[in-house]
């Protein structure tokens, strides 16, 4: 009898620590209590429900803010003049400490938008305040931007091939840029443009029922996708690397060769490389390819692939003249020796910077098949920075995913 008991008091002391962490949650992130979202407490979830959480539409609740939040369509009702002032609205709201600048052009904004079979979406809350006609001498109306949001399609396919269950393959929007201007945080702002941006979104395309989010920093009480952190190596001193064995070819991916890429891609998520991947519509990312905004590079060897390099141009500037090249993806063939692996990804990224006046500080991130190279620079590079990240599934329960296990291109 004395184990039943023990039984009992353990499972008791068990359910009190959940109450408590539940307790916890729901005091510190009362906004994300509310939402449709696999928080750490929901124990029916790690067993079984998995899936689209809220299938029905999503209905007005306290967070909704009709009166000054409007959602418009890119390419539709999304005006030119609109998109220049949120393009101001991030410059001078995004990221701005010390010397870290996120300094993008509409260049850098607007492709990203672009070659989706599913609309994107743009999200401003807006004040009205007052400003003065310098010609006329009189007050006109105006609205002020205080806080924006996006959503762009991505495809998701999650593998259970090892399984009985077939893979669950579906569409989601990825949010970005939620931005609140930097007078006016801690004021709830965000929770509104988040909860109204989700609504409309959901009534204006009623196919798609998912997002993703990215944090950096701070993690919620929300099971992650998957968590991992982000290295920055600032490229002081480095020495431009040697070329790669004759036998192997470093080819930078564009439209002509485009399609080695997609046969690629096929070929390692297909194979179990991956349990889920999250990529963009392939007009998406040529379009991306062809305005400089994502850069990748293959290695060939025998006319076959053998690895992809994924950089992306971040318009983030570390310090003035030096901004930052990141690393976000990397598929490698199994048969691949890691060394030449890591080597051609110094060897690419030294090509892409070298066409740069400003490109000398390289990120890469923890994620699909980058820990190899991470640890090698590790080795001769501090990192001056380490960042903690986590994608989020909203609306969507799933067990995390290692990262290594992670592919997203977009």
């Amino acid at each position: 009898m004395y184990w039943y008991h023990a039984l009992l008091y353990i499972l008791l002391i068990i359910v009190i620590i959940c109450l408590i962490i539940s307790a916890y949650i729901k005091a510190k992130f009362q906004f994300w209590t509310m939402q449709p979202v696999f928080h750490v407490y929901d124990l029916k979830y790690y067993f079984f429900g998995k899936g689209v959480i809220m299938k029905e539409l999503p209905q007005k609740n306290k967070y909704c803010n009709f009166k000054n939040i409007e959602t418009l369509t890119y390419g539709k009702n999304l005006s030119d003049h609109k998109l220049s002032k949120f393009i101001h609205f991030i410059r001078a709201n995004y990221l701005q400490n010390k010397d870290n600048k996120f300094m993008p052009k509409k260049t850098n904004i607007a492709p990203y938008f672009e070659g989706h079979n599913n609309p994107c979406y743009f999200s401003f809350y807006n004040e009205d305040e007052l400003i003065m006609d310098q010609k006329k001498g009189t007050l006109i109306e105006d609205k002020k931007i205080k806080s924006v949001m996006t959503g762009r399609p991505i495809n998701v396919s999650i593998n259970k091939t090892n399984t009985s269950c077939k893979s669950d393959v579906f569409n989601a929007y990825y949010i970005d840029y939620l931005c609140v201007d930097k007078n006016s945080r801690k004021s709830g702002i965000a929770p509104q443009v988040i909860q109204t941006h989700e609504y409309n979104a959901r009534h204006l395309n009623k196919k798609i029922q998912v997002c993703i989010f990215k944090r950096e920093g701070e993690l919620t009480g929300i099971v992650p996708l998957c968590v991992y952190n982000t290295y920055g190596f600032p490229m002081n001193g480095w020495i431009q690397p040697t070329d790669l064995p004759a036998n192997y070819s470093l080819v930078e991916c564009g439209p002509n060769n485009l399609h080695h890429l997609l046969d690629f891609i096929k070929r390692e998520t297909n194979s179990n490389t991956f349990d889920i991947s999250m990529i963009t519509e392939t007009a998406n990312l040529l379009q991306l390819i062809k305005t400089s905004n994502i850069y990748i590079h293959l290695i060939i060897e025998h006319d076959e692939v053998q690895c992809a390099y994924f950089y992306r141009k971040t318009n983030t500037y570390i310090e003035e003249g030096v901004e930052a090249l990141c690393c976000f993806a990397t598929i490698k063939a199994s048969n691949l020796d890691d060394e030449i692996f890591v080597h051609g990804y110094k060897v690419a990224l030294w090509k892409i910077c070298s066409a740069s006046k400003t490109l000398r500080y390289a990120v890469v991130e923890d994620i699909s098949h980058n820990n190899s190279i991470i640890e090698n620079l590790k080795k001769r590079t501090t990192p001056s920075v380490i960042c903690p990240c986590a994608y989020f599934f909203y609306n969507y329960a799933y067990s995390t995913f290692h990262c290594s296990k992670v592919l997203i291109i977009n």
